[in-house]
């Protein structure tokens, strides 16, 4: 903007009165603008929901917090001496780097500094682009970096009994937001980067801004473990698309949000999602540390549903490392357990991993312990078939994942042209599926098929692979 446009006198009155509100409402409504400057259009810009935009201008809730008026003066291009709030530059008028989301491992274990690192990494992922985010897909935390702050879950936290004084989240907006959570629940099994992705992520912004401001008391501690929901809705979307820095973030923050809701049952499970992360990302003994810290916060309270999903991922981590006497020890452990669950009697979050579930992992981690002793592959395609046929056929995704690993099995088993058959009946659901982590278990399959490449189906498959990696 010109250096008049910030002369306004709408614009000066809000820079004396230290009120970012309503400078940002002047500024959408400056006179020299061509074209009207909406609500809707500024919190695009600002990476905040309309809602929240219309309680800042409106003075409903004050912008008090340093690091959010740096932000928006930032977007807006505020003249440096027009800031009464600091004197300092601001990274992006000079062409410097913008700081990245804030360190979720670090922050303290009260609810609201959890509520507060929510809303700063929303915010800030909101405002990235997805090339930047992949720049930094692969920067993930491993090792006792990752887990000894993770530790901290097994504590109790701080007492919220003077937290705040505003008013208290009512069964009303609690509704209202189970219901959002609810919708967006159903887009993360569908893989995926753009709008559904911002949608959940926007919805956290709000909610985490809602719960700062919030007193403690039932319903609070009901929208914390909504919250985390949302959050690990964000880490499997993030988590599909390859940004695997992002997803770690969302499930150390799922875990921090359970825990301020005091589900410690929903935390385990989040810690078992960033164990498959860990096994994706070839770190099985971080895998199964996180297992067992799940493990050992839920050894009193857990039902015989997580028990079981918490001892398939300790026998993932024990294929990986091909300890055949270990991984089998843990799946009777699993079946036992799973065996004793009532299934109406388990927390809703744990429906999915059903009878298709087990069967399923187990077959896919038989696969796995089979490329340490191929006598395995004869267990996993048994698994796999009974997955399959459990399997509800709307779960179109899972079963994607059961038939590309029931082809790995018999890519092992020494079998190419029947893993072929397999992959080819498969590979027109996956060219519909929006899906990276299908299309990056097609990769494996074509990496494994790499050695047989000299038959002609196994070429023509790979190249029929090449090809909607490609499209």
């Amino acid at each position: 903007m010109p250096n008049d446009f910030w002369d306004h006198p709408a614009i000066a009155a809000a820079c004396t009165d230290r009120d970012m509100g309503a400078l940002i409402s002047a500024y959408r409504h400056h006179p020299q603008h061509l074209s009207r400057v909406t609500q809707d259009r500024m919190a695009a810009w600002l990476g905040i929901s309309q809602a929240q935009l219309s309680r800042y201008e409106s003075g409903e809730n004050q912008i008090d917090r340093l690091d959010r008026l740096r932000h928006f003066a930032q977007v807006l291009g505020v003249p440096g001496e027009r800031l009464w709030f600091d004197r300092v530059v601001i990274p992006a008028q000079v062409g410097l780097p913008v700081a990245g989301p804030p360190d979720v491992l670090a922050a303290p274990w009260e609810a609201t500094s959890i509520a507060r690192s929510v809303e700063e990494t929303a915010r800030s992922d909101l405002a990235i682009s997805r090339r930047a985010a992949l720049t930094g897909a692969a920067a993930v935390t491993v090792g006792s970096a990752l887990v000894e702050p993770l530790q901290r879950w097994l504590h109790p936290l701080q007492n919220l009994s003077k937290w705040s004084s505003h008013s208290a989240i009512s069964e009303e907006e609690l509704y209202a937001l189970q219901r959002v959570a609810d919708g967006l629940r159903g887009w993360g099994g569908r893989g995926g980067y753009g709008l559904a992705r911002k949608a959940v992520l926007g919805q956290l912004d709000e909610l985490a801004e809602r719960l700062g401001r919030a007193p403690s008391g039932p319903t609070t501690e009901r929208a914390f473990f909504i919250g985390a929901e949302l959050s690990k809705v964000a880490a499997s979307m993030s988590f599909d698309a390859g940004l695997h820095n992002a997803a770690q973030r969302y499930y150390v923050l799922a875990v921090r949000m359970a825990k301020a809701g005091h589900n410690d049952g929903f935390a385990a499970l989040c810690l078992a999602a960033m164990a498959r992360q860990m096994f994706d990302l070839g770190r099985p003994e971080d895998g199964l540390e996180l297992v067992q810290l799940g493990q050992y916060g839920t050894r009193r309270t857990g039902t015989p549903t997580l028990k079981a999903l918490l001892l398939t991922r300790e026998a993932w981590a024990y294929a990986q490392m091909g300890k055949t006497r270990e991984f089998h020890q843990a799946v009777g452990m699993a079946q036992d357990s799973f065996a004793q669950r009532d299934a109406d009697n388990e927390p809703r979050y744990l429906h999915n991993f059903d009878e298709a579930e087990l069967e399923g992992v187990i077959g896919a981690r038989c696969r796995d312990l089979a490329m340490h002793d191929p006598a395995q592959a004869v267990f996993a395609e048994q698994h796999i078939r009974r997955a399959l046929a459990l399997r509800d056929p709307s779960k179109v995704r899972n079963r994607a994942f059961d038939v590309i690993g029931l082809a790995r099995t018999k890519m092992v088993a020494g079998d190419p042209e029947a893993a072929c058959g397999l992959i080819n009946e498969v590979l027109p659901t996956a060219a519909k599926l929006s899906s990276g982590r299908v299309l990056r278990k097609l990769e494996d399959f074509a990496k494994e098929a790499a050695r047989h490449r000299h038959i002609p189906a196994v070429q023509d498959t790979r190249d029929a692979i090449r090809a909607i990696r490609t499209a």
